[in-house]
């Protein structure tokens, strides 16, 4: 699955606010909820799914970024959300490097198959050091959602 089949200008965001992962995570679990029409409950629920799947291994890749992703019950199709934070924050990313570049996978439980496939594609782009440096230089969400889509042309 491609990032243009699961990314839309609505679910980018530039400089969201941190300072911590787990307030990345509550801010990220907000901003989804909030961007797909849901609740405060369903905001907790996927917050309570992200740091659950955490709690299993960072999902710090390294060089600045992290994938968190999770299984929600509810969802139709895959959602991806794309952040450049405001300020780094220790993810406990594998190269011990704080992140600032997030890419975040909501999945419907079934489909385990299409989730690895493009957290697969997602993690091969962002793993690239020029497209890195171009989403780094984005100054708003426009400028992020663009670069996405151009980065995934180039894939």
């Amino acid at each position: 699955m491609k990032i243009t089949d699961i990314l839309t200008q609505k679910m980018t965001q530039c400089d969201l606010p941190g300072g911590s992962k787990k307030r990345v995570l509550e801010n990220l679990s907000a901003f989804v909820t909030d961007q797909l029409g849901g609740n405060t409950e369903q905001a907790d629920t996927l917050f309570h799914n992200l740091v659950a799947r955490e709690r299993l291994g960072s999902t710090g890749i390294g060089e600045g970024v992290a994938i968190p992703h999770c299984r929600v019950s509810g969802f139709n199709r895959i959602h991806g959300c794309l952040i450049k934070l405001e300020d780094p924050v220790d993810f406990g990313a594998l190269d011990d490097q704080p992140v600032d570049l997030i890419f975040a996978l909501i999945v419907p439980e079934e489909q385990n198959d299409e989730h690895l496939a493009t957290l697969a594609r997602i993690a091969g782009i962002m793993q690239n050091d020029q497209s890195r440096q171009s989403l780094r230089q984005c100054n708003n969400n426009e400028e992020l959602f663009n670069t996405a889509l151009q980065l995934e042309r180039r894939a």
